[in-house]
C-alpha cells in the first residue's frame, strides 16, 4: 500500500464523502474569492467553511486527488468521489491551470489553505506566465499543499519526433504511487536524448489538425488541454475572432460518432473553458446585430458554455430594450436548455412586463416540469400579456400538473384565461384534457352562459386528435334540443368540425348519413367531407 494512503485506511468509507464536501465547500469558495470584496463578510464565512471541510479530510491522512475529465479520484483507492456541480466545477478550474494531481498534507494550515485559493484565483495565463501553479506555491512559501504539473506539449512532441509512447496509468488506480514534477523529463530533453532536434511548440491549427486525426483517449485529453494553454491567451488578448474559428472545428468533434464519450467531453470542457467572460460577451454583440448571419453557429457554441454562459445571456436579456434583441437572446437561452432555467426563473421578478413575458415563454419553450410553480404564480400578474403566456407555457410543458392547472382556469370567472387555457390544450394535442373538455361540452347551461366555451372545447377536441371522442360528438349532432334552438345549432356545427378534424373511417360513415339526411347540417356535412377528400383522408 503507498504511504500516502496507510493513514486514511481505516477511513475509506469515509473518505469519498470527505472528499466529495472538502472539494465542494473549495470551489465555493473559490468563487467566493473572484465574487465577493477581501472585507465581505460573507467572503470569510464560505472560506472558513471550506477550510474546515478540508482541515478535516486532511486530518485523515495525506490526500491526494487526481484531476480528471470534470471530476476527481482518489490516488491508490478505490473510493469513489461522486460528481457534483461544485467539484466539476473545481476540476475545470484545476484542468485551466493544468493541474494533474494536488496533494494535501495533514500539516494544513489557514494561512497555507488562503494562499493556495489566492492563487487558483489567477487568472490561468498569469498563472503560466508565474511559472504554474507549483512554482507559485512555492515562492509563497506553501509547503503544506503540493501540485504536480506536466507540461503537455510533451504528447505532441514526442508524436512529431516518432518516438512511442507509453500508456499512461489509470487514473486513479492501486499502488498508483506520487510522481514529484522535477522528475519529469522536459520534452526538450527526451528529444536531445535521442540525438533529434529539439521540437518546436505546435500552434493551434497543428493541434487542431492532430485532434481531428486522433482517437486514442489519452492522448486526445492531453491536446486537449495543450489547446487549451494556446487558445486562452487569445481570449485575454481579445483575439475573439481566431476564438471563433477555433470553435468551428472543435465543435464538429462533439458530435462524431466514431468518437468516444471521454473524447467528446474533454473536448466540450475545452470550449467551456473558452466560451466564458469577454468571448461569450462578444458573441452575444453578434447575437443581437439584427444583421449578422451565422446567430445558428453562435446559439449552438454558447450551448456548450454551460450555467455561466447562460447567466451572461439572462443578464444581457434583463439590461437590453430591444425587442429583436430579446428574442435573440431568449432564443440562445431556450437552446440551452435545461441549464438555463436556474438564469431564467429570477426573471420573472423583474419589474419590466416585456421581460417577464419573454421569461414566461422561454420556460415554456424549454418544457421542463420544475418551472411549473414559477408559472402558477405568474398566472396571478397584474399584466393580462403576461397572464396568457403563462398558460400557453404551462400547455407547452403539459404533464399531470401543468394540465391540472390549465383546466383550473377553465372553471374560473375570467373568461379571457379560460377560453386561452383551452386553445392552447387543444393546440398542445393533451390528451388528458380530453375528458375535462368533452364534460364542459356536456355541461347542462340553459342562460348559455358557457356558449363560448364550449364552442372552443369542441374546436380544441377536434386539433387534439383523440378519436375517443367520436362517440360523444355524434351524440351530441343527433341529439334534438326545443330550448335554444340557434344556440344548439351552433354547437352542433362546431362538433361537425372537430368530427372532420379527427377524421377516420368512421368520421366519414357519420357525416355521409348527416350529409344525406337532409335538414340543416346536410350541407355543413357535405363541406366537410369534401374537405376531407381534398386534404387526402379519403385514403387513410
Amino acid at each position: 500500500m503507498p504511504e500516502d494512503m496507510k493513514n486514511i485506511a481505516d477511513d475509506s468509507e469515509r473518505l469519498a464523502p470527505a472528499c466529495q464536501k472538502a472539494l465542494g465547500d473549495t470551489s465555493k469558495a473559490l468563487k467566493a474569492f473572484a465574487f465577493y470584496p477581501e472585507n465581505h463578510p460573507l467572503r470569510r464565512q464560505i472560506f472558513d467553511s471550506a477550510y474546515q471541510s478540508m482541515a478535516a479530510l486532511a486530518a485523515m491522512g495525506r490526500i491526494s486527488l487526481i484531476v480528471q475529465r470534470g471530476g476527481f479520484a482518489i490516488a491508490g483507492s478505490q473510493s469513489v468521489i461522486e460528481t457534483s456541480p461544485m467539484t466539476k466545477a473545481l476540476a475545470q478550474e484545476l484542468f485551466a491551470r493544468e493541474l494533474q494531481r494536488i496533494t494535501i498534507h495533514p500539516e494544513l494550515s489557514l494561512a497555507d489553505f488562503s494562499a493556495l485559493l489566492s492563487i487558483l484565483a489567477v487568472a490561468p495565463q498569469k498563472i503560466a506566465e508565474e511559472g504554474g501553479v507549483g512554482e507559485m506555491l512555492t515562492k509563497a512559501g506553501v509547503a503544506t499543499v503540493t501540485v504536480n504539473q506536466i507540461d503537455v506539449t510533451a504528447v505532441f512532441t514526442k508524436k512529431s519526433a516518432g518516438q512511442p509512447e507509453q500508456d499512461a496509468p489509470e487514473e486513479g488506480a492501486d499502488g498508483d504511487e506520487e510522481r514529484e514534477p522535477e522528475s519529469e523529463p522536459e520534452p526538450e530533453t527526451v528529444t536531445a536524448q535521442s540525438g533529434a532536434a529539439p521540437q518546436a511548440e505546435p500552434g493551434i491549427d497543428q493541434i487542431l489538425a492532430a485532434l481531428a486525426d486522433e482517437k486514442d483517449e489519452s492522448r486526445y485529453r492531453q491536446l486537449t488541454r495543450l489547446l487549451l494553454k494556446k487558445a486562452l491567451p487569445l481570449k485575454l488578448e481579445g483575439n475573439f475572432d481566431r476564438l471563433y474559428v477555433v470553435f468551428l472545428r472543435l465543435i464538429p468533434q462533439l458530435s462524431d460518432p466514431a468518437r468516444s464519450a471521454a473524447c467528446r467531453e474533454a473536448a466540450q470542457e475545452v470550449l467551456e473553458q473558452l466560451c466564458l467572460g469577454e468571448m461569450a460577451e462578444h458573441m452575444l454583440d453578434h447575437l443581437e446585430d439584427v444583421d449578422f448571419p451565422q446567430k445558428e453557429e453562435i446559439c449552438r457554441i454558447l450551448k456548450l458554455g454551460g450555467g455561466a454562459v447562460a447567466e451572461a445571456i439572462a443578464r444581457r436579456l434583463a439590461a437590453t430594450g430591444s425587442r429583436a434583441s430579446r428574442k435573440a437572446l431568449g432564443t440562445a437561452l431556450v437552446r440551452m436548455g435545461t441549464a438555463a432555467q436556474p438564469q431564467v426563473l429570477p426573471l420573472l421578478k423583474d419589474g419590466r412586463i416585456a421581460v417577464v413575458q419573454m421569461a414566461v415563454a422561454i420556460l415554456g419553450e424549454i418544457g421542463t416540469r420544475d418551472a411549473v410553480r414559477a408559472l402558477t404564480v405568474t398566472l396571478q400578474h397584474p399584466d393580462q400579456r403576461v397572464r396568457m403566456e403563462s398558460i400557453r407555457s404551462l400547455a407547452r410543458i403539459g404533464g399531470m400538473e401543468a394540465t391540472g392547472v390549465v383546466l383550473s382556469l377553465i372553471q374560473a370567472e375570467d373568461e379571457a384565461a379560460a377560453v386561452q387555457a383551452i386553445t392552447w390544450l387543444g393546440n398542445c394535442r393533451n390528451h388528458a384534457a380530453l375528458e375535462p373538455l368533452l364534460q364542459l361540452v356536456a355541461r347542462r347551461d340553459l342562460m348559455g352562459k358557457l356558449q363560448v366555451l364550449k364552442k372552443e372545447a369542441l374546436r380544441a377536441i377536434g386539433r387534439i386528435g383523440d378519436r375517443r371522442a367520436l362517440d360523444p360528438l355524434f351524440r351530441l349532432v343527433r341529439r334534438r334540443h326545443l330550448i335554444a334552438p340557434a344556440r344548439r345549432l351552433e354547437q352542433k356545427l362546431s362538433a361537425i368540425e372537430a368530427i372532420a378534424a379527427l377524421g377516420g373511417e368512421q368520421a366519414r360513415a357519420f357525416l355521409k348519413e348527416i350529409s344525406a339526411g337532409g335538414g340543416e347540417l346536410a350541407r355543413p356535412a357535405q363541406v366537410v367531407l369534401e374537405a376531407m377528400r381534398h386534404r387526402g383522408d379519403e385514403h387513410e
